[in-house]
């Protein structure tokens, strides 16, 4: 069984990008191109992996990654953004996110960052 992962990203490029992406990896994407559709969907409860952009139009895929914990859904979250800074990046990973990836995201990157998000060490 393939793990599901969500992909949160209002960028309609970049959404499919990204689920071409996980499904090419042997993950099962689920996209999503509002943060709010995602948390009011039933898959919000029952994904494997979270990867959100940082900048939505709503709020962060940090403020999500959040909302999601205060609801008792502790997901493992991947960053990614278009605007990648070094300082963001050490206080997302020491903030227990699993990865923070720039755009167009590296397919070996994101595959390190999602076996690890779900403790697999080879192919899905």
């Amino acid at each position: 069984m393939r793990k599901t992962v969500a992909i949160v990203d209002d960028d309609p490029a970049a959404l499919a990008a990204l689920g071409g992406l996980v499904d090419a990896l042997g993950y099962r994407p689920l996209c999503f191109s509002d943060p709010a559709d995602f948390l009011a969907s039933e898959q919000a409860r029952s994904v494997d992996v979270l990867v959100a952009d940082i900048r939505l139009r709503d709020f962060s895929g940090i403020v999500l990654h959040r909302r999601l914990r205060a609801e008792g859904i502790d997901v493992p979250t991947i960053l990614v953004t278009a605007y990648p800074d070094e300082a963001t990046s050490r206080r997302a990973l020491r903030s227990g996110f699993h990865g923070y990836l720039a755009k167009p995201v590296v397919p070996e990157e994101l595959l390190a960052c999602l076996r690890r998000a779900t403790g697999q060490s080879g192919p899905t």
